[in-house]
């Protein structure tokens, strides 16, 4: 009775769909695609939302073989794409760092009157030839008593204030391997003055300077120093010049021309007032109250203050505190220094500082900009440092295929690895480019890393990993580099003169080519008579005719200037007495090992073979005067 009475209702059933609710597209999707200057394979294939794998087999059908991380050309990705059924819009290379550079920069200042700013004035002329010398009269510093050998080997940037006007100097190495730098210095410059000797003339460097300053467009004054030595003579400087059509105005031309003496002071007045005047003429203006914009002049990493920069602003002010943008570091300004080493808050236009807080040492002749959106300025920094990656990628892949191309058409090619650390990013630049340059077709020089800043250990260890040489121009390693440097054994040198390191590279080049045997004629001896003789058959009577037959060495027999047979001697006399040599214009008995064929008429000529270096010239001709 206590059991329960079953429900007789049946359990209704859940109706479940399942079909999907996909439907296939009736047409294929196409899409449109941005194409940058370069992009790699794996960005292309998701902008295109397709398998990599596909996008790689296309590739292959049209015979380019890449993978997932090598980087296309625009060109042929616009063709890829296409091929895949979708629409290119190649994108300008600047199109999205400008996008973002207008929006970190939005909300700056509105733009106020220009006003007028100081000239800045850029010294350039061949080494040696006292440009530092002048600008430290005008300074009142002595600069070129503590440079290494006497030469300016980065650019140095200063401000002067003269009863004219405050004056901004930019000096520039006259070293034939900094000639970026002195290009550099022409492109942030307003006036250049062509500093030459008057006891030397026109050389290489100051021709070099003129072509600067003609592509950059600023006006030339020319400096003539060292008029107070004894063989001084302006006048044919100025002849010299007019070759390279430079006509100063004693001449009829509009350069101006000034003789100065970095000794006595002669000539500076009056170079100055001629520096002033041009700047008047060029009416030099700059708005003050606005985003900082300008140069790095110089860069470098300095122990216990990190990356520091020294900045040449153009226009607007810079001030401690604000986010600077520079190449693919980014950073809050936090100190400024004067071109005297004080601190300083702000920095107007025409004005040298050096600033500390960049995430990094950016390549000199880079733009500076302050910024007001952090955000999107770490978003452009980090946008130009994955197209330098980029391109650094693909310039090692090219090289490795150049070199590739040049093993199989020359066969083995010796390769000197060499790893630079400088001081500077400037000194850096210019010893790279002067290395790869030594000419050599047989050994290759390979700059494996280049990085401002000190020796560190890791440094070392890349060094045994690549066998490279470690050059430290200016820097030295820290403890644990020495304490590894010992245990490797890794060849480390260290050098404050770039014409040395110059030298040095290519005595090791010279090594690397080996030695070859070079032979050397002894002297020559004709044959007057023919003797017999019972112990050495044919004895040939001759006479010494040029240097001197000795015993010992190889011979030849030549007849008609033919080489008929190569041997050595037998027997050497004079007045039947062995001689260990014979000089010219003496006659003697020569008996030939195992040739019995010698004739009235033949030669004997006597040779020595001896082993020697191999060398290389170097293209340094005019660089160290």
């Amino acid at each position: 009775s206590g059991r329960r009475e079953k429900k007789s209702g049946r359990r209704a059933r859940v109706q479940v769909e399942t079909r999907h609710g996909f439907e296939r597209p009736t047409a294929p999707v196409v899409r449109d695609v941005d194409i940058p200057e370069m992009i790699a394979v794996g960005d292309l294939a998701a902008a295109m939302a397709v398998k990599t794998g596909d996008l790689i087999k296309v590739l292959m059908k049209m015979g380019v073989m890449a993978t997932i991380n090598q980087t296309l050309d625009q060109d042929t990705a616009v063709l890829v794409v296409e091929e895949m059924g979708h629409r290119p819009r190649p994108v300008s290379e600047g199109a999205e760092e400008d996008a973002l550079l207008a929006a970190a920069t939005a909300g700056s200042d509105e733009a106020s009157e220009a006003q007028s700013r100081a000239p800045i004035v850029t010294v350039m002329g061949h080494v040696d030839h006292g440009k530092t010398s002048l600008l430290d009269y005008i300074r009142k510093s002595r600069v070129a008593s503590g440079e290494a050998g006497g030469i300016t080997q980065h650019i140095g940037a200063y401000n002067v204030a003269t009863a004219r006007g405050s004056i901004t100097f930019l000096d520039t190495p006259g070293h034939a391997a900094f000639t970026r730098m002195r290009a550099r210095g022409a492109q942030v410059t307003d006036i250049v003055i062509l500093i030459i000797a008057a006891d030397d003339g026109v050389m290489p460097q100051t021709r070099e300077a003129i072509q600067h300053a003609r592509a950059a467009g600023v006006p030339m004054v020319v400096a003539i120093t060292k008029v107070d030595k004894e063989d001084a003579d302006p006048d044919r400087i100025k002849s010299e010049l007019t070759k390279e059509e430079v006509v100063v105005e004693d001449w009829g031309g509009d350069i101006q021309c000034v003789a100065v003496s970095s000794q006595s002071g002669e000539g500076i007045e009056e170079l100055l007032d001629s520096v002033v005047l041009q700047a008047e003429l060029l009416e030099l203006k700059a708005v003050v109250d606005d985003v900082a914009r300008g140069a790095i002049i110089e860069s470098s990493v300095e122990k216990g203050r990190g990356p520091t920069a020294t900045v040449l602003v153009r226009s607007g002010t810079l001030r401690q505190g604000d986010v600077v943008l520079a190449g693919p570091y980014f950073g809050r300004v936090r100190a400024m220094f004067d071109d005297a080493g004080k601190p300083c808050k702000a920095a107007g236009p025409s004005t040298p500082v050096q600033i500390l807080g960049l995430s990094g040492a950016p390549d000199a002749g880079e733009e500076v900009i302050s910024v007001t959106d952090e955000r999107k300025a770490r978003e452009l920094a980090d946008l130009r440092e994955k197209k330098l990656r980029e391109q650094k990628l693909a310039q090692s892949q090219a090289v490795r295929l150049d070199q590739a191309f040049e093993q199989m058409g020359s066969g083995e090619q010796k390769t000197l690895n060499i790893m630079i650390r400088g001081d500077v990013q400037g000194s850096i630049e210019a010893l790279s480019e002067a290395l790869t340059k030594i000419p050599s077709e047989e050994v290759k020089v390979n700059i494996v890393a280049s990085a401002v800043g000190g020796i560190s250990e890791s440094d070392v260890d890349l060094a045994v990993a690549s066998e490279a040489i470690i050059i430290g121009f200016n820097t030295r390693a820290d403890g644990k580099a020495r304490q590894r440097i010992q245990t490797t054994g890794v060849d480390v040198r260290y050098y404050s003169i770039i014409y040395d390191v110059i030298d040095d590279v290519s005595d090791a080049i010279s090594g690397l080519l080996g030695t070859e045997l070079r032979e050397k004629i002894v002297g020559t001896a004709e044959v007057r008579e023919v003797f017999r003789s019972s112990a050495f058959g044919a004895v040939a009577g001759c006479l010494v005719v040029d240097g001197e037959v000795r015993r010992g060495l190889p011979i030849r027999v030549l007849r008609d200037q033919v080489v008929i047979y190569e041997g050595e001697l037998e027997s050497l006399r004079r007045h039947k007495d062995d001689a260990q040599k014979v000089e010219a214009g003496t006659e003697c008995g020569i008996a030939v090992k195992n040739y019995n064929d010698v004739k009235v008429g033949d030669q004997i000529e006597c040779y020595d073979r001896e082993e020697v270096r191999r060398q290389i010239k170097t293209e340094e001709s005019g660089g160290r005067r």
